[in-house]
């Protein structure tokens, strides 16, 4: 493989017995911590928001290794749903009566309809 490669034996060992750098070390432990800080603050904050939550704790991360990690391990933010307004309870319309009070059971056929029209 070395002849095919171009390289050389001591080399090839040189490589196989050198270990982990500090470089490859540092990075795994800014993935920790984003990931961490990601579940910490329920998957809700950006690169911004991050850096300042780990700033907090006392880790000097920059934003632009935080970026780079969030996407190079694919870790995204969920963005919280916004509650929606769908009935107007405000209003001087008629209110028509609840004749079956929840109900549903019926001896027969046809003998009571119900449905939902609450999107009009």
């Amino acid at each position: 493989m070395c002849h095919v490669l171009d390289v050389k034996p001591s080399s090839y060992y040189n490589w196989i017995n050198r270990g982990i750098s500090n470089q490859q070390i540092n990075r795994k432990q800014c993935e920790l911590l984003v990931r961490v800080a990601h579940d910490e603050t329920k998957r809700y904050y950006g690169v911004e928001r991050l850096n300042a939550h780990l700033t907090e704790q006392d880790y000097a991360i920059s934003k632009c290794l935080i970026r780079r990690t969030k996407e190079e391990y694919g870790i995204q933010c969920c963005r919280p749903k916004h509650f929606k307004i769908t009935i107007n309870s405000n209003h001087n319309k008629r209110i028509y009566p609840n004749l079956l009070d929840q109900n549903f059971d019926t001896n027969r056929p046809n003998e009571s309809w119900v449905s939902n029209i609450t999107y009009i």
